[in-house]
């Protein structure tokens, strides 16, 4: 019964943090105060219960915790956001609209691979692609990309690339940074 409830209030917070990216992106009118209540209302209630196992306290406490995070993110972010439109005139304060990452969530280790010819370094490639479908099985509900969709996607973006900055090179990032896959191509500078 509470595993469930428990699961329950898991994805509730991965939703309620999508919708709250979501509305400070501009792309929503209104935050999402309706399921935010909802959570809070599942917290009070799994709180007060004294029948959950240790595990369950235990993952409990830790969603608990992250949902303190998120919450005081997004009000600060709200703060920030209201104070931007009412001294910069609303549309100049887009940058301080961003939230920034938390400090108590550590980001999980990146996986760094640098690319100059995507079809003669197959292996590199085919390493990437492997990364992304390891770290999106911890995403319910996102689409696989197939290896040929992604191999002409890093194809692209470095060829792309190469011509932009005039490198050689093109360093690809995947990293899983507050659950969310960070996917990043960027011009590899060579250091003397």
């Amino acid at each position: 019964m509470h595993d469930e409830e428990l699961t329950s209030l898991e994805e509730g917070l991965r939703r309620l943090k999508i919708e709250y990216h979501i509305f400070f992106h501009g792309n929503q009118g209104k935050a999402p105060d309706e399921l935010r209540l909802r959570i809070e209302r599942l917290v009070k209630k799994l709180s007060e219960s004294s029948d959950l196992s240790f595990s369950q306290r235990f993952r409990f406490n830790t969603l608990v915790a992250r949902y303190y995070v998120y919450r005081d993110l997004w009000r600060r972010t709200q703060q920030e956001r209201e104070m931007g439109a009412d001294g910069a005139g609303g549309a100049g304060s887009k940058a301080a609209v961003a939230p920034t990452p938390s400090a108590a969530v550590p980001p999980a280790p990146a996986l760094r691979v640098s690319i100059s010819d995507p079809e003669a370094e197959e292996g590199k490639v085919r390493k990437l692609y492997e990364a992304l479908v390891a770290a999106r099985k911890t995403e319910r509900g996102k689409a696989q990309i197939s290896y040929p969709q992604f191999a002409e996607l890093v194809a692209t973006r470095t060829r792309s690339i190469r011509q932009r900055h005039g490198c050689s090179r093109v360093a690809f990032t995947i990293a899983l940074k507050e659950e969310s896959i960070r996917f990043t191509a960027a011009a590899e500078t060579v250091e003397t």
